[in-house]
């Protein structure tokens, strides 16, 4: 778990271009939380072996086999996010609320020549659109009194392992130089207020993983169902956050407060390959399998910072900026295997269960300009395979479908200390006819994790003269919860 601390402030800190990427960045664009249309998601995203449905294109291609006609959809979603984080015993609580499309598709549907109750192949159908993963749009705060470490603790380690003033980093400790938080003597760096500080973050995050599908699938003999799709997910996320310190108790002579912020965005695109099929065993009992390749992503991450002092001398607060920095590098993400079983009850209903096997161990960033052997290490260390699980089902009361579904995605990590494994509640309801229908779904999701402000400088209360033999990093434990609001309106034709 320390290694894991260590790069993520690394992160944090922005030690160079490079450092900036991470194996969360790897886990961030490598979990799917898979988005669509409301049917899909009030049966918690398990489709794996019923298939009719757009947002399966995006689990297991076979689906579009089911289809016997051709449709249209599109799905608005309104989400409202909330998260409690518990700082130094103190807590907070922060929210937002998005609107996005969350789903767009077509299918077409092409019967093939003969009977259907023929052998043979009865559809050939095709498809594309787009479905929305991962909503990454999160605010929240932590706030307390840290009587152990400070940011500038972490930052005068920093620039001590960099040696002298020229080798300062242009996006932390070169800032803090010159807004006198640091100094210099014959001694080498020195700086104020290395502990008992009041310290706030607020950080908000935007964006999300889109995918452009193309898929293809045939129906034969009513039995099997075969599909392929070609995936193009696209990535947008943008972080900005403010750490300010502040000596609420006026213990030193000199330092006041200091507001670090930083931003970053990053963009980028990528390709996979996904191959499905489903076999109807009985008129009841179907079974599904999917397997995904790993997505080939290419991203831009920009990011800056800058930071403000305000101290005890002759002269007004000081502020310095840093240049935009900008890093390209390609992200490998892992191979995915999917397994399902559904049981259809004629028209009155459907039950179905997926299983998901993702190892992100396997996770890879890559790039031509720096060699990310520590980072791929740490992620074979810091990661672990992840099992999900989803189970849906829908009851048919003509004219109206009852709904409801819970997905369970195990904890990421290798260590129990950051257990971020995540459930998903929800529930439904839709009218269909002939030639349209509309359905509505509602989603509870919650899961923690914890977040390290930054790294201290030593993980010994004694260095600071602190009485004492416990020690407390600077993590702030993060709750989050989110409702997700979906309605799909889709036409046949």
């Amino acid at each position: 778990m320390r290694k894991l601390i260590i790069v993520l402030v690394a992160a944090l800190l922005g030690l160079s271009p490079a450092m900036a990427q991470n194996e969360m960045d790897a886990l961030r664009y490598s979990q799917i939380f898979p988005g669509g249309t409301a049917r899909f998601n009030a049966m918690g995203g398990s489709f794996g072996a019923l298939g009719g449905d757009f947002s399966t294109l995006s689990i297991n291609p076979a689906g579009i086999g089911i289809y016997r006609s051709s449709e249209f959809t599109i799905s608005p979603v309104l989400n409202y996010s909330a998260v409690e984080s518990q700082y130094f015993n103190n807590w907070e609580e922060d929210m937002k609320y998005n609107f996005n499309l969350n789903n767009v598709g077509v299918v077409f549907a092409f019967p093939m020549g003969g009977a259907q109750n023929e052998d043979g192949w009865q559809f050939v159908n095709v498809g594309f659109g787009i479905n929305r993963h991962n909503n990454f749009n999160n605010r929240w705060i932590a706030e307390g009194f840290n009587p152990y470490s400070s940011k500038m603790a972490s930052l005068l380690q920093q620039a001590q392992s960099e040696g002298s003033v020229d080798n300062l980093d242009p996006f932390s400790t070169e800032l803090a130089w010159e807004t006198w938080l640091l100094g210099e003597d014959d001694d080498g760096f020195f700086a104020d207020m290395l502990h008992g500080v009041d310290q706030r973050q607020e950080t908000n995050t935007t964006g999300s993983v889109r995918e452009l599908v193309l898929s293809m699938g045939a129906n034969y003999n009513d039995r099997v169902y075969l599909g392929a799709t070609v995936g193009f997910p696209s990535v947008s996320y943008e972080e900005e956050s403010v750490f300010m310190e502040k000596d609420s108790e006026g213990t030193s002579e000199v330092f006041n407060s200091m507001t670090y912020s930083n931003r970053l965005k990053t963009t980028g695109s990528g390709y996979n390959f996904k191959f499905g099929a489903i076999v109807r065993l009985t008129d009841m009992i179907r079974i599904g399998g999917a397997f995904h390749t790993p997505t080939f992503y290419e991203l831009t991450d920009r990011y800056s910072a800058s930071m403000e002092s305000d101290l005890n001398l002759d002269y007004d607060s000081q502020r310095a900026t840093s240049p935009e920095g900008r890093f390209d590098y390609d992200l490998e993400t892992p191979l995915k295997a999917i397994g399902s079983i559904g049981l259809v009850f004629g028209g009155s209903g459907a039950i179905n269960v997926d299983y998901e096997y993702i190892d992100y161990t396997s996770a890879r960033l890559r790039s031509s300009d720096y060699m990310f052997s520590d980072e791929n290490s740490q992620i074979r260390n810091a990661f672990t395979e992840q099992h999900n699980v989803r189970v849906g089902g829908e009851l048919n009361l003509n004219p109206l479908i009852l709904r409801a579904g819970y997905g369970y995605y195990s904890n990421p990590y290798r260590s129990e200390i950051n257990d971020a494994q995540r459930s998903v509640i929800s529930a439904g309801l839709g009218i269909r006819d002939n030639d349209y229908f509309i359905d509505f779904s509602y989603a509870y999701s919650f899961y923690s994790e914890d977040y390290h402000l930054y790294l201290p400088d030593s993980d010994n209360p004694a260095d600071y003269n602190l009485p004492g033999d416990s020690w407390h990093p600077p993590v702030t434990q993060r709750d989050f919860t989110a409702s997700t609001f979906r309605l799909t309106f889709g036409w046949r034709f």
